[in-house]
């Protein structure tokens, strides 16, 4: 029986808010930062560690309303949110970690790497785009609209359409049915969702005057697409990865959580890239 990884936890104080982190692993070994979706947090990647904890140590942190970090009811950005990255890092004394962003965890790990690059040793992104596209501009606006003017009852059904890939809704419905079950459970708490998104709108808006910041960088990337992702299609998906010089791949048969419907898959993939 391998041993089970020694995990320490705490808090950092960025700019007044605190920020809650967890390390997986306390080595000398390359060290993984998996990135929480919006909705999520630490706790939502636990029962992943597995798949790499026997060769890497892991580092999980809440953004502002996630999790037991400070959740103000106060505008949020991306950019915050990577600096808390680098004093989490700073705090574990940890120099180059890869990051690995999906969905909203992906836009982290891209403004980490414009603000931080030397913090960054490489990238492995998936559900992410590099340009203001105008579906995934217009997907913002209609669910910020949704939280502040429409029955939100509703809304998980209109999120989860869009999510995941005809297989797994066929296959899995009890997991369906508990992702929006986990997405009702914020309906006391709809301004963290406001503000989350608030700032992803933001970061997109100002995305394309600042792509060059992006790109021409020494960093190894990745991106994983699922072909089935309807919230933001492989193609702007690929444009991303070319963009960043990384390499790109479309996993047949999958949507948007592809580390929830394909885990296997999606961490064999990560383990290959970190150490390629």
């Amino acid at each position: 029986m391998e041993d089970t990884p020694e995990v320490i936890g705490g808090m950092v104080r960025v700019e007044g808010h605190q920020y809650y982190w967890e390390r997986h692993g306390v080595t000398e070994r390359p060290t993984l930062v998996f990135l929480n979706g919006m909705a999520s947090s630490t706790a939502s990647w636990i029962k992943y560690l597995p798949f790499v904890s026997d060769a890497c140590d892991v580092i999980l942190y809440d953004y502002l309303g996630q999790g037991k970090s400070d959740a103000p009811d106060e505008p949020y950005s991306i950019g915050q949110f990577a600096d808390a990255l680098d004093a989490v890092l700073e705090a574990n004394r940890v120099h180059k970690a890869w990051l690995v962003g999906a969905s909203y965890g992906g836009f982290v790990a891209l403004e980490m790497m414009r603000l931080h690059a030397d913090n960054v040793r490489g990238l492995f992104l998936s559900g992410v785009l590099l340009e203001r596209a105008r579906l995934f501009e217009m997907y913002l606006d209609l669910s910020l609209r949704w939280y502040h003017e429409l029955p939100f009852e509703v809304y998980p059904d209109y999120l989860y359409e869009k999510m995941f890939s005809e297989k797994y809704v066929r296959g899995h419905r009890d997991a369906v049915e508990a992702a929006k079950h986990h997405i009702a459970g914020f309906r006391d708490r709809i301004y963290l969702l406001v503000r989350l998104m608030e700032a992803q709108r933001d970061w997109l808006l100002a995305v394309d005057e600042r792509r060059s910041e992006y790109t021409g960088k020494s960093i190894p990337a990745f991106v994983l697409a699922g072909a089935q992702d309807r919230l933001i299609p492989p193609w702007f998906q690929a444009a991303a990865a070319t963009a960043l010089g990384g390499g790109f791949e479309a996993v047949p048969e999958c949507g948007h959580p592809i580390y929830l419907e394909q885990a296997d898959l999606f961490f064999s993939r990560i383990r290959t890239f970190a150490s390629a």
